[in-house]
Parts: structure tokens; C-alpha cells; sequence
């Protein structure tokens, strides 16, 4: 499995590639055109635990955009500006989000730096949070059409912490554990109000 492009150690100029491939921490590089250019072992790992296979790299290849990898154009939004803007400042960037299972309340903590000689960016993400949901003390509902589908036979999902939004009540947002563990193939994503102020609001 073929994990970055051929020149990529090259391109670190002071990072040590090394230390990339040892992390415990899951990191991925991209190119100045937000470009998949690298995963380490972590990465995949991380990747593998939540549901992703061998064929992880075959459906998310070397070169793929990275930002079709996010859900809903709220985050996409956020992460092109972001990732723009440490390529062009050549500052940092850090951000906090959510990456939940079924199980686990995972909160995550994500460094962003710009390669030194400006040709892409090395992001980490370190898990900050990783404690049973039960203590989270989130209430689950079962799935029900009747609470969640829309007009045109869609769920809409918290991108961030993954709770579905109510048709009815649409400031409320409830955790169905069923379409957290199997997202439908009808679902559409946006962030609801609580996780748009704490995570993305800029």
C-alpha cells in the first residue's frame, strides 16, 4: 500500500520524516492544492478501527482533494480557508473538533503546519478526549422516519458530533445511536448550532 508520492521525504526540508512514521498520532500531508501526498501508519490504523479496510487507498487515493473527504459545505468552507491561509502566512494553525464512535466521546486537537519551503502542509491530530459516550450523558433515540426524514427523504447529520436533526424541531439534535454506527445512504450533513459556535464559528 502505497502511503505518499515518491518525493515527499524531500519536501519536509527539517521535518524528519522518521518521526512522521512513528507517531502514534494520525497524520496526513497535502499539497499546495490540498492534495493527499501522505498518510502515516497511524493514520491508517486510526482509519481501520473506524471501519475503513485494506482498500482504504484505493477509494481515497494519493492526489485525491482532501476536502471531498469532509461532510457538508460548512466544513468544507472552513477547512479550505484555514489550509489556505497557513499556506499563505506560513503560520500554524490549531482547531479543536469531534470524532465520535458509537462508544467512544472523542474530541481531537489538530496542528496544521506549512512545509518550509511553501510546496504543501503536514497535518496532526492528536485525541485530546477518549471516554465511554455513556458518560457523556448524551440521550439515544431510536431511528425513526417519522422524527428525522425531511421532505425529500433525507436525514441531516452533525458533521462535528453526529447527531440528526429533527424535521419537526430543527434546533433540536438528538443522538441516534443506529445511524451513528451505520450512516444511511440518504443522509446530508451541516452543523448544528451548539457545534457551529464551539468548533467552527470564526
Amino acid at each position: 500500500m502505497k502511503r505518499y508520492i515518491n518525493n515527499f521525504p524531500t519536501k519536509l526540508n527539517g521535518i524528519d520524516f522518521k518521526t512522521l512514521e512513528n507517531s502514534k498520532y494520525s497524520i496526513y500531508g497535502l499539497s499546495e492544492e490540498l492534495n493527499l501526498i501522505y498518510v502515516n501508519p497511524a493514520w491508517i490504523h486510526f482509519a481501520q478501527e473506524n471501519g475503513g479496510n485494506d482498500t482504504l487507498l484505493e477509494n481515497l487515493p494519493l492526489g485525491s482533494s482532501v476536502i471531498k473527504t469532509f461532510y457538508g459545505e460548512t466544513i468544507k468552507n472552513f477547512y479550505t480557508k484555514n489550509f489556505m491561509k497557513v499556506l499563505e502566512t506560513g503560520k500554524p494553525w490549531r482547531h479543536e473538533y469531534e470524532c465520535s464512535s458509537l462508544n467512544k466521546f472523542r474530541q481531537f486537537h489538530q496542528e496544521t503546519y506549512p512545509l518550509k519551503n511553501g510546496t504543501g502542509l503536514i497535518v496532526i491530530n492528536t485525541i485530546t478526549i477518549n471516554s465511554p459516550m455513556k458518560d457523556k450523558g448524551r440521550n439515544s433515540l431510536k431511528a425513526s422516519g417519522n422524527r428525522y426524514l425531511n421532505d425529500t427523504n433525507f436525514i441531516t447529520q452533525c458533521s462535528n458530533c453526529r447527531c440528526t436533526q429533527r424535521v419537526k424541531e430543527p434546533d433540536v439534535w438528538d443522538w441516534v445511536p443506529e445511524w451513528v454506527e451505520n450512516m444511511p445512504e440518504n443522509s446530508s450533513h451541516s452543523i448544528c448550532p451548539i457545534c457551529f459556535d464551539y468548533y467552527w464559528k470564526v
